[in-house]
Protein backbone atom coordinates (compact mmCIF):
# COMPACT_ATOMS: atom_id res chain seq x y z
CA UNK A 1 0.00 0.00 0.00
CA UNK A 2 1.26 3.45 -0.86
CA UNK A 3 -0.09 6.64 0.65
CA UNK A 4 0.99 10.20 -0.12
CA UNK A 5 1.26 12.52 2.89
CA UNK A 6 0.49 16.06 1.74
CA UNK A 7 2.37 17.94 4.46
CA UNK A 8 5.41 19.25 2.59
CA UNK A 9 8.72 18.84 4.40
CA UNK A 10 12.22 20.20 3.98
CA UNK A 11 15.30 18.01 4.08
CA UNK A 12 17.32 20.81 5.69
CA UNK A 13 14.58 22.23 7.94
CA UNK A 14 14.39 25.54 6.10
CA UNK A 15 10.68 25.34 5.25
CA UNK A 16 8.78 27.39 7.83
CA UNK A 17 5.15 28.28 8.53
CA UNK A 18 5.74 31.53 6.64
CA UNK A 19 6.48 29.78 3.35
CA UNK A 20 3.67 29.53 0.79
CA UNK A 21 4.46 25.85 0.30
CA UNK A 22 3.85 25.14 3.99
CA UNK A 23 0.68 27.27 3.87
CA UNK A 24 -0.47 25.18 0.89
CA UNK A 25 0.08 22.00 2.92
CA UNK A 26 -1.67 23.29 6.04
CA UNK A 27 -4.64 24.51 4.01
CA UNK A 28 -4.80 21.26 2.05
CA UNK A 29 -4.92 19.25 5.28
CA UNK A 30 -7.64 21.53 6.68
CA UNK A 31 -9.68 21.24 3.50
CA UNK A 32 -9.54 17.43 3.58
CA UNK A 33 -10.48 17.08 7.23
CA UNK A 34 -14.17 17.32 6.34
CA UNK A 35 -13.82 14.17 4.18
CA UNK A 36 -11.13 12.03 5.82
CA UNK A 37 -8.20 12.04 8.20
CA UNK A 38 -5.38 13.58 6.15
CA UNK A 39 -2.86 12.35 8.72
CA UNK A 40 -3.78 8.68 8.17
CA UNK A 41 -0.68 7.99 6.04
CA UNK A 42 1.47 8.57 9.11
CA UNK A 43 -0.59 6.00 11.07
CA UNK A 44 -0.89 3.23 8.45
CA UNK A 45 1.24 0.70 10.29
CA UNK A 46 -0.86 1.01 13.44
CA UNK A 47 -4.15 1.03 11.54
CA UNK A 48 -3.26 -2.06 9.52
CA UNK A 49 -2.08 -3.97 12.59
CA UNK A 50 -5.24 -3.01 14.49
CA UNK A 51 -7.21 -4.39 11.53
CA UNK A 52 -5.52 -7.76 12.11
CA UNK A 53 -2.81 -7.68 9.46
CA UNK A 54 0.56 -9.24 10.26
CA UNK A 55 4.08 -8.56 9.00
CA UNK A 56 3.30 -4.90 8.36
CA UNK A 57 6.31 -2.75 7.53
CA UNK A 58 6.40 0.94 6.74
CA UNK A 59 8.97 3.03 4.99
CA UNK A 60 8.85 6.74 4.32
CA UNK A 61 10.22 7.73 0.93
CA UNK A 62 10.90 11.45 0.40
CA UNK A 63 9.75 12.53 -3.07
CA UNK A 64 11.81 15.64 -3.98
CA UNK A 65 9.94 18.47 -5.67
CA UNK A 66 12.98 19.54 -7.70
CA UNK A 67 16.45 18.10 -8.42
CA UNK A 68 18.14 18.93 -5.10
CA UNK A 69 19.20 15.43 -3.91
CA UNK A 70 22.80 14.31 -4.39
CA UNK A 71 21.79 10.75 -5.26
CA UNK A 72 21.48 10.48 -9.07
CA UNK A 73 18.21 8.49 -9.03
CA UNK A 74 16.52 10.80 -6.52
CA UNK A 75 17.80 13.81 -8.45
CA UNK A 76 16.20 12.43 -11.63
CA UNK A 77 12.91 11.97 -9.77
CA UNK A 78 13.13 15.59 -8.60
CA UNK A 79 13.76 16.74 -12.17
CA UNK A 80 10.64 14.95 -13.38
CA UNK A 81 8.49 16.18 -10.49
CA UNK A 82 9.70 19.75 -11.05
CA UNK A 83 8.04 19.70 -14.49
CA UNK A 84 4.60 18.99 -13.00
CA UNK A 85 4.71 20.40 -9.47
CA UNK A 86 2.87 23.65 -10.23
CA UNK A 87 0.03 21.88 -12.04
CA UNK A 88 -0.13 19.27 -9.29
CA UNK A 89 -0.38 21.83 -6.49
CA UNK A 90 -3.08 23.67 -8.40
CA UNK A 91 -5.16 20.69 -9.48
CA UNK A 92 -5.07 18.96 -6.08
CA UNK A 93 -6.18 22.08 -4.24
CA UNK A 94 -8.50 24.09 -6.49
CA UNK A 95 -11.80 22.51 -5.45
CA UNK A 96 -10.77 21.86 -1.85
CA UNK A 97 -9.54 25.40 -1.21
CA UNK A 98 -12.24 27.34 -3.05
CA UNK A 99 -15.15 25.19 -1.89
CA UNK A 100 -14.23 23.70 1.48
CA UNK A 101 -12.17 26.66 2.70
CA UNK A 102 -14.10 29.28 0.69
CA UNK A 103 -10.80 30.78 -0.43
CA UNK A 104 -11.20 33.55 -3.03
CA UNK A 105 -9.69 32.58 -6.39
CA UNK A 106 -7.29 35.53 -6.33
CA UNK A 107 -5.91 34.43 -2.96
CA UNK A 108 -5.74 30.85 -4.26
CA UNK A 109 -3.78 31.94 -7.34
CA UNK A 110 -1.32 33.92 -5.20
CA UNK A 111 -0.79 30.96 -2.88
CA UNK A 112 -0.23 28.56 -5.79
CA UNK A 113 2.18 30.98 -7.45
CA UNK A 114 4.26 31.32 -4.28
CA UNK A 115 4.15 27.61 -3.45
CA UNK A 116 5.15 26.68 -6.99
CA UNK A 117 8.17 28.97 -6.90
CA UNK A 118 9.26 27.60 -3.54
CA UNK A 119 8.75 23.98 -4.63
CA UNK A 120 11.35 24.33 -7.38
CA UNK A 121 13.85 26.22 -5.21
CA UNK A 122 16.65 23.71 -4.55
CA UNK A 123 17.76 25.63 -1.46
CA UNK A 124 14.55 24.64 0.37
CA UNK A 125 15.07 20.93 -0.40
CA UNK A 126 11.31 20.42 -0.37
CA UNK A 127 9.74 17.00 -0.57
CA UNK A 128 6.46 15.19 0.03
CA UNK A 129 6.63 12.01 2.13
CA UNK A 130 5.36 8.91 0.36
Amino acid sequence: MVEWYQMCQSDNGSLTAEHALRKWSVNYMRALEVLKDPRAPMQLQTLLREAGMANVETKMIPIPLCPWPRDARERQIGERIKAIVSDTLRSHALFAFTRNLVMPIREFDELISGASKEAVNPDLKAYFPL
